[in-house]
């Protein structure tokens, strides 16, 4: 194929040609080229009124190129490394309709990053085309949402391999990039058309300096914002097609239904010309960008109050690539939110930054950006930190939860359902019918279809409170929501509308789910991280120390999801971005994942929390503090978070620490705690057996009389007894007959001697020896800050729950406690002979125990399917 001669503008240079003409015009506009004088052309001259002619002889059709447009189009391809190019005067909106229309019909899937543009929720409601979302990574630093990774894409396809075609969005309107080139195979392999919003990477591919472009990574479609990396005119793009899976025919008969049948001259010769000055200069100036972007940061992180966040903190949250043109700060210590900078930037200093997050301003460094530009902001931000920076997180900051909202529905469904307006306020449970966004950037917080939450009318009233620009249906502080009862097809999705998403109505039982023994692989394990003074020693520094250590151990075998409480996020986040963790901002009241998260449910397809009640292991009765309503809702959160379905039992008080299975039908708890009367105290033991069997799909329940003395959940079965495999079980043993201790462990030995289990089996039981007793000391209680009495009172001398019965296993490894004594080799021999195939760990967990547990009790495993 010969080569293409990009110092040429066909389209351009023919539009100039007729302005050269001396037309004596009768076509519209009606402006006759710039013969009507107004304020507008006064201002900034006739020639671009004489530019703007509609379509005459000699400048070809968009509807059906066949002169010097078609022949633009094709220099507009070859330079993108495209088979064609087509020209959009309607924005890249208008190129991403197309695509989702082209690839999709009525009720087939599409697979779609949630944090997507409204052009993408327009285009599944004039398509019909059903959204599989897929969420992406959670920049918690920032408050942002960044890419899915490769594997989100990977399980996503497995799970529906039905779908027509993967959206990618190269880059974000951040920067983040994701492994392009590894999700078209990945689609391509399994049949899917790949698609790319590539509205922000108009300069990919003209520099080795910049990530990897759609088209270099084999993508079927891009649509690209020439006018926003490229040097065009708003509202000009290209929509750009690869590989022969998608005709031209088809994208040319969408495109005609969408364009106007009026495009503008001016738009389409601005693309002609920032094509050719891409190819002929982009690299230079592109990397001249980078450079000047990276000045930029370099300037700003010398600046208290600020952070310019670059490459290095992108990829550390999970993105494969970045976009170093986007100049991202974050703003640390200052007694400003980043919409109250955007506007003093602005309105003071007369810099325009591109967009304003709660925390975050965003900044886009441009072929056009002049040296003088970054030193404008970089002196406008040195004056601002010196008269707002505080040097302390002494004020208070807005946390939000930065998920995307259930959907129920697909947005066609929707859209055309029956509607009602309601204030905001009452939205809460409601389905809406409209998207609401902030723009910029117009990534919808609401799409039709999903369900307003309670968080997210917070999050929308702060945004208006900010003076953001709120893009929806009113402007009066109402919404459009499905009115149900009106909704004549209501009947037909109701059901899907109950348990789509999430919330399961039946229960494990009824659907054949268990829970599986505990020594078997995992998918991942979750934790959470230390922070109450009140109940650990310096506000949990020590007892994060030492989690940090049973958090590496884990992550060698397995993901490990790490939760962090907003409070301490910006302290301590840094110091767990471990490989194999996965860092989750979330409110909890305390660390004790085993109980405050969901217990997960298996089958041989899926995997099921179940959300319990949670009460701090006893209510106003004998609760451990006094507020626990962060802990009540975490299972719920954890499972909308990870994407599991859930049986919600909330009526129902019970800690995962309360209960052992073996994964064949035998459950084992002890009395002391479910009969407790600070849990279910209007229940009998029948009864809660049989809640047990239902909820959990046991078929035998043991009961131990008691646990660990002392331990303060009321004797947890995890302190004192667990399974090894099916037929084998770990008991806490102590042989002081003086010790109060001692009756409790004949006690449990001689039940567990006298039963079997669901298969009729006899136990074999091993006796782990529990260490000595230990006691609190008088410096670790000094540690303690516990004045307003908002937990249990900690005490010098007060005897510790300290077994080591509470280890944590799965089919590789086990991590058990230690104390420091002579008992712990004696229980790290007995661990090894009953598992010489895993790799025992034992780490010492004095810090954790001083809180009131140990090892299992900080861990959750999420098990794989059977």
């Amino acid at each position: 194929m010969a080569q293409l001669d990009h110092n040429k503008t066909p389209y351009l240079t023919a539009l100039k040609k007729y302005m050269e003409e001396g037309i004596s015009p009768f076509d519209v506009p009606g402006h006759h080229m710039g013969n009507v004088e107004n304020d507008l052309s006064r201002y900034i001259g006739i020639s671009v009124y004489r530019a703007d002619v509609n379509g005459p002889r000699g400048l070809d059709n968009l509807n059906r190129p066949a002169g010097v447009i078609k022949e633009a189009e094709a220099l507009m391809a070859d330079a993108f490394g495209a088979d064609q190019a087509f020209f959009l005067i309607n924005g890249t909106s208008s190129g991403i309709i197309t695509m989702i229309m082209t690839a999709c019909k009525a009720n087939d899937r599409i697979i779609i990053p949630r944090n997507c543009h409204k052009s993408i929720i327009n285009g599944l409601i004039l398509s019909g085309a059903m959204p599989v979302f897929i969420m992406p990574e959670l920049d918690s630093d920032l408050e942002i949402a960044n890419q899915p990774t490769f594997e989100d894409y990977r399980r996503m396809i497995k799970k529906h391999p039905s779908a027509k075609a993967v959206f990618v969005i190269n880059p974000t309107y951040f920067g983040a990039v994701g492994d392009l080139q590894r999700i078209v195979k990945l689609a391509h392999d399994n049949s899917m058309l790949c698609l790319v919003d590539e509205a922000h990477g108009a300069h990919f591919g003209f520099t080795e300096n910049a990530p990897l472009s759609a088209m270099e990574c084999g993508a079927d479609m891009s649509a690209v914002s020439l006018h926003k990396m490229g040097g065009s005119l708003t509202q000009s793009s290209i929509l750009l097609r690869k590989g022969n899976r998608v005709s031209d025919y088809d994208i040319r008969k969408t495109l005609n239904a969408i364009n106007s049948t009026s495009p503008s001259s001016v738009l389409m010769a601005s693309l002609d010309a920032a094509r050719k000055f891409m190819v002929i200069e982009g690299k230079e100036k592109v990397d001249q960008a980078i450079a000047f972007a990276n000045y930029a940061r370099e300037e700003i992180n010398k600046i208290p109050g600020f952070k310019a966040r670059g490459k290095d903190h992108f990829q550390s949250m999970g993105c494969f690539d970045y976009d170093q043109t986007k100049l991202v700060i974050e703003l640390d210590m200052m007694k400003l939110t980043g919409f109250e900078l955007y506007n003093l930037l602005k309105d003071k200093y007369h810099v325009q930054m591109e967009l304003a997050e709660t925390y975050v301003v965003l900044g886009i460094i441009g072929i056009g950006t002049k040296e003088e530009h970054i030193n404008n902001l970089v002196k406008a931000l040195k004056e601002i930190s010196s008269e707002y920076f505080v040097g302390e997180m002494n004020y208070p900051r807005h946390h939000f939860n930065i998920e995307f909202p259930i959907a129920l529905l697909r947005p066609r469904t929707a859209y055309h359902a029956a509607m009602k307006r309601v204030k905001l306020a009452d939205a809460i449970d409601e389905i809406s019918k409209e998207s609401i966004m902030v723009y910029p950037p117009g990534i919808p917080l609401v799409v039709p279809g999903e369900v307003f939450t309670e968080e997210l009318v917070r999050r929308i009233e702060y945004y208006k409170g900010t003076g953001s620009t709120i893009l929806s249906d009113y402007d009066d502080g109402s919404v459009s929501v499905i009115d149900q009862k009106s909704w004549t097809n209501y009947s037909r999705y109701h059901r899907k509308i109950e348990g789509y998403y999430s919330r399961v109505l039946t229960t494990p039982k009824e659907d054949g789910f268990i829970v599986p023994f505990e020594g078997r692989k995992h998918l991942a394990t979750l934790m959470l991280l230390p922070y109450r003074k009140d109940i650990w020693r310096n506000s949990g520094t020590y007892a994060r120390n030492n989690l940090k250590e049973i958090i590496e151990a884990i992550a060698k075998y397995e993901p490990v999801y790490l939760g962090i409480d907003p409070s301490i996020y910006a302290k301590v986040a840094k110091d767990f971005r471990i490989k194999n963790v996965k860092i989750l901002k979330i409110e909890y009241n305390d660390a004790w994942s085993r109980d405050n998260m969901p217990i997960f449910v298996v089958n041989e397809k899926e995997i099921r929390g179940i959300d319990f009640g949670f009460n701090a292991w006893g209510g106003n009765v004998d609760g451990l503090y006094t507020n626990w309503d962060f802990d009540d809702a975490l299972a719920k959160k954890v499972c909308e978070k990870l994407g599991f379905s859930y049986y919600l039992n909330k009526g129902f008080i019970l800690e995962g620490g309360s209960v052992h299975f073996d994964g064949e039908g035998t459950c084992l708890t002890t009395e002391a705690c479910l009969l407790s009367e600070g849990r279910n105290p209007t229940l009998t033991k029948e009864e809660i057996e049989n809640i047990l069997k239902e909820n959990l799909n046991v078929e035998k329940v043991i009961w131990l009389k008691n646990g660990i003395y002392l331990d303060e959940t009321n004797e947890h079965i995890d302190n004192m007894a667990c399974f090894l495999a099916p037929g084998k079980i770990a008991l806490a043993w102590c042989d002081d007959v003086n010790d109060p201790q001692y009756q409790m462990c004949v006690d449990a030995y001689n039940t567990l001697s006298e039963t079997t289990d669901s298969k009729g089996r006899k136990f074999e039981i091993v006796k782990i020896p529990l260490p000595k007793p230990l006691y609190m000391t008088e410096e670790e209680a000094k540690g303690i800050d516990n004045r307003e009495h908002t937990s249990k009172e900690r005490l010098v001398n007060s005897r510790l729950s300290a077994s080591y019965i509470n280890f944590y296993q799965s089919d590789a490894y086990v991590i058990l406690p230690a104390f420091g004594v002579p008992e712990d080799e004696i229980a790290y021999n007995i661990m090894k002979q009953n598992y010489p195939e895993k790799e025992i760990i034992q780490i010492n967990t004095r810090e954790i125990l001083l809180g009131g547990g140990n090892i299992h009790c900080m861990t959750m495993q999420i098990p794989t399917k059977l």
